[in-house]
């Protein structure tokens, strides 16, 4: 497992837009004080904390895609994008926090290498890990935004930095991971074990970690330019990507703050309760039979219907599509069991504990008490990795390519889409997979929907809790798992994050040029690969 070690708590400004300006005022040409590695390290884990937090002000991403929903406050939920500032937090969280921070590593490491070091191959290694990242990042920023700043960005002294093309963006961050492959070299050390606190310099991981970045972003020009994803995905199948879940780009955190797992810190250590199981996620699971409900969220207490004495009455549920049921066992351990239809529990199994999956609605207040919590499988442990790339979405990925044809891909549909299944059950440690697949609504061959449903859904309860990419593949799978909010007609999530106010207010011009090009800066703006 990934374990984070002690690392200095740093930042250094990306580019000028905002505030924390007056709070740095890092002077970039004399930043010695701080070692490459210890920048690397840092921006390495502030990209891992922006894309796994759930914090309501930054990330709000589990929410658009229906795994949580809120207890207090629902105008998140509702799709509010600027009472919390949540595109400029989200934004600057990357370019700050993350991006700043790779680049003056690697501004640092190629001024060694100008000085005629003693180990070249060793810094060149590290210039490539670097890139990589900073390509999944900008990757990052171009399906959440459109365009961007990434030519002129991240120096301080430039606070109007232009917007680049999203397609533009794309074809550098590619050619970024190219380079970086090419001068990766197995035989040579990068950061260390230590200061690598994702594979701990196993490089062989950094490759199959850059291939799988480039058979995620080939799928995105699917729909868009068959010929260019053809060739993307082929030349990642070739070069190797993601075989198991030992592969996936899973930071584990620390058990003491500040490097604890970002959810713990938004669950546990703020004491807020702020986040429920959403009533979407909840329905299928429990319809489905899934286990890894057991996993993904806390049940709650039946709630038995009383009368005027409050004594509990057999309460019955009427035409369930189906519901899980945990009880207390004799033996001291829960059992599950599932109903469907019109069933009854009885006032007299009160003693055995019952409690259900009941999700909360979306965009609506609801009780904390009275509904299913997230699962302590994401949050009991501080320590938990935080997964941005993971195997299950692999196979995912590698089930549609079969389906579109035209790739270099083995095997059938049905082949991968169970690789797919089986990976997220490993990876959430939840028993069950051959029983739940040969179910006639899970199975392939007679699941609900066409490929892009089928594969679709499943995909988005493997990424469960990694939200930025469940919402990036339902924009452009648009599988109809989401449901619109209470007294709406149709799906309303948004298709992507509005510019940062601050940056329509310090550098417009270019705000303005860009929301031109992209067809306005309005939250159903399409992304360019975004065509369904």
């Amino acid at each position: 497992m990934k374990k984070i070690i002690s690392i200095i708590i740093i930042s250094v400004i990306a580019f000028g837009c905002d505030d924390r300006l007056d709070e740095l005022n890092t002077d970039k040409k004399n930043p010695a004080q701080v070692p490459a590695s210890s920048l690397f390290s840092n921006g390495l884990k502030n990209g891992f904390d922006i894309l796994n937090s759930i914090n309501v002000n930054e990330n709000v991403f589990n929410l658009y895609v229906q795994y949580f929903t809120t207890t207090t406050y629902p105008e998140e939920t509702r799709y509010n994008l600027t009472s919390r500032t949540i595109p400029e937090n989200f934004w600057f969280s990357i370019y700050v926090d993350a991006l700043s921070d790779l680049n003056e590593a690697k501004n640092l490491i190629n001024s060694d290498l100008e000085n005629e070091p003693t180990n070249p191959e060793e810094l060149t290694n590290q210039i490539a890990i670097i890139n990589i990242f900073e390509a999944y990042l900008y990757h990052t920023l171009v399906d959440v935004f459109g365009n961007v700043p990434y030519s002129e960005a991240l120096d301080p002294d430039n606070i109007t930095p232009v917007y680049d093309d999203a397609q533009a963006i794309y074809d550098e961050i590619i050619m970024k991971i190219n380079t970086a492959l090419s001068n990766l070299d197995e035989s040579q050390p990068a950061f260390g074990a230590t200061q690598d606190i994702l594979y701990h310099d196993d490089l062989s991981k950094w490759m199959k970690f850059a291939n799988t970045l480039k058979l995620r972003i080939g799928m995105r020009y699917a729909d868009v330019d068959p010929n260019r994803s053809t060739s993307l995905v082929n030349e990642a199948l070739s070069a190797g990507i993601f075989e198991s879940n030992a592969d996936n780009a899973s930071l584990e955190y620390l058990s003491a703050a500040p490097n604890t797992n970002p959810v713990y810190e938004d669950l546990v250590l703020s004491g807020r309760q702020d986040f429920i199981l959403a009533e979407t996620v909840g329905d299928v699971l429990n319809s489905l039979q899934d286990p890894r409900i057991t996993a993904f969220a806390t049940p709650v207490a039946f709630g038995y219907r009383t009368d005027d004495n409050n004594n509990r009455l057999d309460s019955t549920i009427v035409d369930s599509p189906g519901y899980f049921i945990v009880w207390d066992a004799v033996n001291g351990s829960d059992s599950l069991s599932w109903q469907q239809g019109t069933f009854t529990i009885s006032a007299s199994d009160a003693n055995l504990n019952p409690r259900v999956f009941r999700g909360g609605l979306i965009g609506e207040n609801n009780s904390f008490v009275t509904h299913a919590k997230v699962g302590p499988a994401l949050y009991a442990d501080p320590s938990l990795p935080g997964t941005i790339m993971s195997y299950s979405e692999v196979e995912f990925l590698l089930a549609e390519a079969v389906e579109r044809g035209g790739y270099n891909v083995s095997g059938t549909a049905e082949e991968h889409y169970n690789a797919g299944i089986e990976a997220s059950f490993d990876q959430w440690g939840v028993n069950g997979y051959e029983d739940y697949i040969s179910q006639l609504e899970v199975a392939y061959a007679t699941a609900d929907g066409d490929w892009r449903n089928k594969i679709g859904r499943q995909l988005w309860i493997a990424l469960y809790d990694m939200g930025v990419e469940s919402w990036n593949s339902w924009k452009r799978l648009n599988h109809d798992t989401l449901k619109p909010l209470e007294g709406d007609t149709e799906v309303t999530v948004p298709l992507r994050l509005t510019y940062p106010l601050i940056e329509d207010q310090l550098n417009g011009d270019n705000v303005a040029a860009a929301s031109q090009a992209i067809g306005g800066d309005e939250k159903y703006t399409r992304i360019f690969w975004d065509v369904n």
